[in-house]
């Protein structure tokens, strides 16, 4: 079983990469590194389905009113499995270019971007002994 701090690392790499990829194909004007980016976040996606899937997160119940790290990671992977949707949909307006292509790479973006933070404050949270 993988440790939490390798499934967040993961995921947060793949966040990372598909911003970058899309940031930097957007300003050298290259189509494909933009959808190097989307690929990106598909295959996080894929990975948090597969997480979710194969039960590889112990969830401990909750202590004293306080919510543990694993649940929120827990939350976390659900809310990449609608991303992944997203992301999905945006893959297919760029590649059969329509004209909401720009609108549609953007609202992608900023959810990325709301995701890569999420994950980071998850991150430094404190465990909570059980």
């Amino acid at each position: 079983m993988l440790s939490i701090l390798a499934l967040t690392g993961i995921s947060q790499l793949l966040l990372f990469m598909g911003i970058g990829l899309i940031l930097f194909g957007w300003i050298e004007k290259k189509e494909k590194l933009i959808l190097a980016g989307q690929i990106s976040f598909l295959i996080l996606g894929i990975f948090s389905i597969w997480i979710l899937q194969s039960n590889g997160i112990n969830v401990p119940t909750i202590v004293q009113g306080k919510v543990s790290k694993e649940l929120k990671l827990v939350e976390f992977f659900r809310i990449n499995v609608i991303f992944f949707a997203l992301t999905l949909g945006s893959f297919l307006v760029s590649t059969l270019r329509f004209k909401f292509q720009k609108i549609s790479i953007s609202i992608l973006l900023i959810f990325a971007l709301f995701l890569f933070f999420m994950l980071f404050n998850i991150q430094q949270m404190p465990n909570i002994p059980a």
